[in-house]
Order: structure tokens, then C-alpha cells, then sequence
């Protein structure tokens, strides 16, 4: 089943504060996501899916906001070890907004390592403000 992750800098100002769409699709659900952060906010967990994992109970997290409703969005990506060697990503989205406007989700997208890692290398490349969007897409 194909799965893939799109991310797209939509909007970069002079401080390099950025409003990111990302697109999170694994064959069953899809659903966009749209936050704020600084350009680099990827690099630290580009590198460290590069590497991953580093051991069978390797676990990486990217997040932004809190799951909590003083927050203005919570996006989690939970990267981890299945006892069968691939690997899984548990995602979490929730936009804190009420009636017809909520968007909240969790779902898995099933991967395998060696896929996660040229995510990294593809994540760690990305320059938002030489190609707007980057895209990965993994088989499992």
C-alpha cells in the first residue's frame, strides 16, 4: 500500500517564520494540517531519521503545540519499532477549532526503516525558500 507525507511552505516572512501544509496520506485516510514555525523546524528530526533507528526500541518525535485546547494546533509524529522490523509512524492532528472548521485525527502510516532514513536525507536537503514542497512517498 503506498503511503506519503507532502509538506509545503506557504508562506516564509522576513524572520523566516513559516506557515507549513502537510499532507499525510497512508492508502485508507488522508488529511492536511497547517501550522506555524521557523524554517529549520525539520532539521533536528531530518537527522535523526536519517540514523533511524538506532536500536529495536528507537523512538523519534516531532511536535508542535499541545494536545491541549490553550493551544492552537498539536501535530505529533511518533516514529517507532514493529517486532516485525518495519517501522510505524503514529500521527496525531488536532486544529483545536470548533464545529465545521475541526480537524482531528490520529492514524499509522506502516514504513520500513531504510525508507525513514532517505525521508531524513530528503527533509534535511529541503530548502523552502528554493523549492516550495517536499514529498515522500514509502511502499510497505
Amino acid at each position: 500500500m503506498n503511503s506519503n507525507i507532502k509538506i509545503k511552505a506557504l508562506d516564509i516572512d522576513e524572520n523566516d517564520f513559516t506557515k507549513f501544509r502537510i499532507f499525510f496520506d497512508n492508502g485508507l485516510i488522508s488529511s492536511p494540517f497547517e501550522f506555524y514555525h521557523y524554517i529549520d523546524c525539520f532539521t533536528e528530526f531530518a537527522l535523526k531519521l536519517e540514523s533511524f533507528p538506532i536500536d529495536v526500541n528507537d523512538t523519534i518525535t516531532f511536535e508542535v503545540g499541545e494536545d491541549s485546547e490553550k493551544w492552537a494546533y498539536y501535530l505529533a509524529l511518533k516514529i517507532s519499532c514493529e517486532s516485525d522490523g518495519r517501522s510505524i509512524i503514529h500521527i496525531k492532528l488536532d486544529n483545536h477549532l470548533g464545529d465545521s472548521d475541526l480537524i482531528k485525527a490520529e492514524f499509522f502510516i506502516k514504513t520500513l526503516p531504510a525508507s525513514l532514513n532517505k525521508f531524513g536525507q530528503l527533509l534535511k536537503s529541503w530548502n523552502p525558500k528554493e523549492s516550495t514542497e517536499v514529498s515522500w512517498e514509502t511502499t510497505y
